[in-house]
């Protein structure tokens, strides 16, 4: 019977240990892939505003 609490105990301690590891990759995975998300984002409407800004002053320019 002790062998089998040993057993127990010990895949026990192996499940919480899988756990953790599983939550905490997931966790910083989701936290990165959010802030990754964001800065593209970002970038994308930085780009886009300059882009437009451009195209402005040469239709201003083209067009006194």
């Amino acid at each position: 019977m002790r062998t089998f609490l040993y057993n127990f105990a010990a895949f026990w301690n192996l499940l919480l240990l899988i756990a953790t590891i599983a939550v905490l990759s997931w966790f910083l995975y989701w936290f990165l892939l959010r802030r990754l998300i964001r800065a593209r984002k970002i970038a994308g409407a930085r780009e886009r505003r300059l882009l437009r800004e451009a195209a402005e002053r040469e239709t201003r320019r083209a067009h006194p």
